[in-house]
């Protein structure tokens, strides 16, 4: 009765996956905790009402772990007194936004670049890169609509 019992017992230790198998390296806070609704809605613009919105994540295992978020947000373009909603100093206004919330990660700002209605950062830290591509335009006369994509790789024997 003891030997079945010892053998119950080393088999579950070693299915139940007690025995170290490897996890995939873990995102960045940045990856982990992005939300371009939120960043928008931190900024406090008050010609800009929030519409609607999608998120979305996906991820491939191996060596890099590859992930990658998108999302997009429409905005209603509300006309305020005495201000009118400047598109580019908006996005650059986002970009500031950005940069700080990646230096709030710990993380390292490699590149970045823009135009009057994109931008572009790549960030690093031991183990990971990532790259962030915000764009964003008029969608008709009273809508602006920002769309966001995240992409971050994680490598598990990376100097």
């Amino acid at each position: 009765m003891k030997k079945p019992l010892h053998l119950l017992l080393f088999s579950l230790v070693v299915f139940s996956g007690c025995y170290g198998g490897k996890q995939p390296p873990t995102e960045t806070s940045l990856f982990r905790d992005f939300s371009l609704s939120s960043m928008i809605r931190n900024m406090r613009t008050p010609e800009l009402q929030a519409q609607s919105g999608n998120e979305g994540k996906s991820e491939s295992f191996g060596d890099p772990v590859r992930r990658r978020r998108n999302s997009d947000v429409t905005y209603l373009l509300i006309d305020t007194p005495g201000a009118k909603f400047d598109d580019e100093k908006f996005l650059q206004q986002l970009g500031s936004e950005i940069e700080r919330i990646i230096a709030e990660a710990g993380l390292r700002i490699d590149s970045r670049s823009s135009s009057p209605d994109t931008l572009q950062i790549d960030y690093s830290q031991v183990g990971h890169t990532g790259s962030l591509d915000v764009a964003a335009s008029r969608a008709g006369t009273n809508e602006f609509k920002v769309w966001a994509v995240l992409r971050e790789e994680a490598r598990e024997n990376a100097r």
